[in-house]
């Protein structure tokens, strides 16, 4: 055995605190089964590095297993089966998440900017390359455009790419309910330089989509003047700590309903962005207070 590499049956290196109620030895027993299955029957020594993810994936799939139960199965079956089953939804989750990649492939936002194209172009390398046999935690694959709202760092492998879909396709029905003029014209005000800085494009829409709401201005035009917006503002400032959050939640359901919008995903989108919004609003007053000058909604930039 060279260094850098381990027998199973040496392992060591199980995680301080623990993270899984398995039995210790029946997850090394099927750790060296699935090294010896990982290099087709020659060794049961791989490096250190591989050994390690062979363990997260067998205790994913078995985390997987115990979110998404099977009826033959209980908590005492064997490790094996359970793991297995974990397996099988992996795949699943997996089939699932492609299926979202070719919708959003066929449903793009009026606009798009340079790290969208590039994440459409990147993702299916993570379908060719995604193995739940060995590897189910991991993402076989690199992308940059961020969501509006990102995904949770606790979701893994087939998951993670799962929900970012969800999130996109959430992100891609709300803007395709705009005009490509209207989004333009709201980019110029917004970034910089949409098109080839790494941001999001459903932002500014989301936001400027309730702001109209709470102005009572059409939601379809993504427009305000700067009165409206210091009206709108410092009515919002002014509102109590329970006021404020209600009102800004009412403007974006009304938003949702002009558009014609319904669905978790970009209801969850509009709300969790309207919160943001009036934090910002709120972050901005404090930093303010003690000057005359009124305070202006800030674009991010």
């Amino acid at each position: 055995m060279t260094n850098g590499e381990t027998n199973s049956g040496l392992i060591q290196w199980f995680p301080e605190e623990p993270v899984t109620a398995e039995q210790p030895e029946a997850v090394y027993l099927l750790l060296e089964e699935r090294i010896r299955r990982y290099t087709m029957g020659d060794s049961t020594s791989v490096p250190v590095d591989t050994a390690r993810r062979l363990l997260e994936s067998i205790l994913y799939c078995l985390e997987l297993n115990r979110r998404f139960p099977v009826p033959e199965l209980t908590s005492q079956s064997p490790i094996k089966e359970r793991w297995q089953a974990g397996v099988h939804q992996a795949k699943r989750i997996c089939a699932r998440a492609k299926l979202l990649l070719r919708q959003a492939q066929r449903t793009p936002p009026p606009l798009t900017n340079t790290a969208y194209c590039d994440t459409l172009a990147a993702l299916p390398a993570f379908f060719a390359g995604y193995d739940a046999d060995f590897f189910a935690q991991e993402i076989p694959c690199s992308f940059d455009y961020p969501l509006c709202q990102p995904v949770s760092d606790h979701l893994l492998g087939a998951e993670y790419i799962l929900d970012y879909l969800r999130r996109l396709l959430a992100e891609n029905t709300l803007l395709r309910t705009f005009s490509k003029e209207a989004l333009f014209a709201l980019y110029e005000r917004y970034y910089i330089d949409y098109i080839d800085l790494l941001v999001n494009l459903c932002l500014p829409a989301a936001e400027m989509a309730t702001l109209c709401a709470l102005a009572d201005q059409p939601v379809h035009k993504l427009t305000l003047s700067q009165a409206e917006l210091a009206g709108i503002n410092a009515a919002l400032l002014r509102a109590g700590e329970q006021e404020a959050p209600v009102a800004i939640k009412r403007a974006a359901d009304r938003a949702l309903n002009e558009l014609g919008l319904s669905g978790a995903y970009v209801t969850g989108l509009m709300h969790q962005t309207a919160d943001d919004l009036l934090t910002r609003m709120r972050a901005s007053f404090d930093a303010m207070q003690d000057k005359p000058a009124v305070i202006e909604i800030k674009f991010d930039r």
